[in-house]
């Protein structure tokens, strides 16, 4: 029986729902032209495009639904880094915790957070690795490791 594609749009509105707040699944989703999933061999669906762009992977092992940098735009939580960080975050660099001027407060460990240069620019995402409270404090390691970045997409990595 194959399930019909406006099943899995509700899929994906409801795993973007749970995973990054109603708010973003309704931007995303309620204000595009075209919703189109890929899916693996297996049957699975691996890819969300939306307006024909990349916004979001599906994890194989969970499930999860990994922001690209397009699909980083629309979820709100938020690392900042300062000036001089921003050429490494553009390589592909991890976030070093001294160098974040701004996480958002409600974001955990775990979560996928949009790295962002102090005039709003999207640099990378990537998994946050420390809570905001100890990356205010800690002033050593990795803050955040960077999955997908700028310089990847323009062919200089």
């Amino acid at each position: 029986m194959k399930l019909s594609e406006k099943y899995y749009v509700e899929l994906i509105y409801g795993k973007l729902a749970y995973l990054y707040g109603s708010d973003v699944a309704r931007k995303v989703l309620e204000n595009s032209k075209e919703v189109k999933i890929t899916f693996s061999t297996t049957g699975r669906p691996r890819h969300v495009y939306v307006n024909n762009k990349l916004l979001f992977t599906l994890r194989n092992s969970d499930g999860y639904l990994l922001p690209t940098l397009e699909g980083a735009k629309y979820i709100k939580y938020e690392v900042r880094v300062r000036e001089d960080a921003v050429p490494y975050v553009r390589q592909g660099r991890s976030v070093i915790a001294k160098t974040v001027t701004y996480v958002t407060p409600d974001a955990r460990p775990g979560y996928e957070v949009k790295v962002t240069s102090p005039d709003g620019e999207v640099l990378a995402v990537g998994r946050l690795l420390l809570s905001p409270e100890e990356v205010r404090n800690v002033l050593r390691g990795p803050a955040v490791k960077v999955r997908d970045h700028v310089a990847s997409k323009n062919g200089k990595d």
